[in-house]
């Protein structure tokens, strides 16, 4: 236990005995062992370490014992418990994306619609009500406008496909058979576009579309219950966290109210001159279902990047089944993809500007990860959720680094003085 002839070798613990012997077992009488040890573990762990003021002349200085040793314990590593917790709080995303992704949609309804409703509540309790209604129309002439023209193309091209599915499928094999002659080994299973499997992929997008009706109205009721609450959450919220931490907090969800509607604004312009080009070139090269493919991108357009690059692909793919040769097919490939590049490099980014840049890594990042967790709901909202982190994070000097960790340098958010 120690050296030998060292009376401080062990002076600490022989301290700690005297008092043991001296507070319980002279006192006490046990009547076998086992009273005895529950006696000592309820001395050591019920008094002597949680209550027991030590004398002010020892070296723990009158202190209790479990306060020094949670002041001087070494502390937990902050990454390890980071790490945890964003494991945790990815797996209760996705394991309540029924209730989360709509109540996440809801509140990216309600600061869309928001400054409308505010400016007629404000006249009075009929134009509330008055004012709710119209809002709810609003949102949702807006969504069914949207999932109409998505089926629209999508049955289009499904009736389409029952025309050039067998030349499409013709088209395949000869492709196969030029591969094969150049040396390259090639898939032999053709079946796949054929047009049983192109309607069984449709009727999924189909299904697809069916579900978010159902998560549409969902939202809808959290979007009329999230705009009855805001004011009465805002008279609330200094008595919850304090007047400082609340008015930094208004302040960030303002901002992000702010962007949230600039971005769904950009959105839908870049959408909509997106599928008129579409549509256009489609026209121009002789290709069929023109109003099909400018609805369709006009669609995928919604979701950043990720969309853009799938509007590209099916029609190349349509005329390839349409056209004979492959010149015609490489233009509809060639103008589609200048498109969507020429819009996503030069428009989008001047539409957009500075408030809502983000890295490109970040939108990919973030629409394919909502994507994983909420599917095509978690797709189209990745590119909010993302901003509304960047926004909310930026207002606090603790958490500014993931602000500017999404956003370029020269477009990152301001850090305010505080927390």
């Amino acid at each position: 236990m120690g050296s030998v002839d060292d009376c401080f070798d062990n002076a600490m613990v022989e301290s700690y005995f005297a008092t043991l012997e001296r507070e319980l077992l002279d006192r006490r009488r046990f009547r076998n062992p086992t009273e005895a040890r529950l006696e000592v573990f309820r001395f050591i762990e019920g008094w002597y370490k949680p209550h027991r003021r030590s004398p002010c002349t020892s070296p723990s200085g009158g202190h209790v014992p479990m306060s020094l040793q949670i002041r001087y314990r070494a502390p937990a590593p902050a990454g390890a418990l980071w790490l945890i917790a964003i494991i945790l709080l990815v797996a209760a995303l996705y394991w309540l994306r029924p209730l989360a992704a709509p109540i996440a949609f809801s509140l990216f309804l309600i600061a869309l619609v928001w400054p409308l409703y505010r400016h007629n509540a404000a006249r009075g309790r009929a134009q509330r009500g008055l004012a709710l209604v119209g809002c709810v129309l609003l949102v949702l002439a807006g969504a069914l406008a949207l999932l109409a023209l998505a089926g629209y193309a999508i049955r289009t091209v499904a009736d389409g496909l029952g025309v050039y599915g067998p030349q499409l499928q013709s088209s395949y094999r000869a492709a196969v058979l030029w591969l094969e002659a150049q040396g390259i080994a090639a898939p032999t299973g053709s079946a796949q576009f054929s047009p049983t499997n192109m309607f069984h992929v449709i009727h999924q997008a189909a299904a697809q579309l069916n579900a978010i009706l159902a998560f549409l109205a969902l939202t809808l009721i959290f979007m009329i219950m999230g705009l009855l609450e805001v004011d009465t959450l805002r008279r609330r919220l200094p008595y919850a966290v304090g007047a400082a931490l609340a008015e930094r907090l208004v302040r960030a969800f303002q901002a992000l109210a702010h962007k949230l509607r600039r971005y769904m604004l950009v959105r839908s312009v870049i959408s909509a001159i997106t599928g008129l080009l579409t549509w256009l070139l489609a026209v121009l090269l002789g290709l069929d279902l023109a109003v099909a493919w400018g609805t369709l991108a006009f669609a995928l357009n919604f979701i950043p990047f990720v969309g853009s690059i799938i509007a590209v692909f099916p029609p190349a793919l349509f005329a390839v089944a349409q056209f004979d040769g492959w010149l015609q097919p490489l233009l509809v490939l060639t103008g589609m993809g200048l498109i969507q590049f020429s819009i996503g490099n030069f428009l989008d980014p001047k539409l957009e500007g500075r408030i809502l840049t983000l890295s490109p890594f970040a939108v990919i990042f973030s629409v394919f990860f909502w994507g994983v967790i909420w599917g095509i709901p978690g797709a189209f909202m990745g590119v909010p959720l993302t901003i509304a982190l960047a926004t909310i994070c930026g207002q606090f000097r603790a958490t500014g680094w993931v602000s500017r960790l999404l956003s370029p340098a020269e477009s990152g958010t301001r850090l305010d003085e505080g927390t």
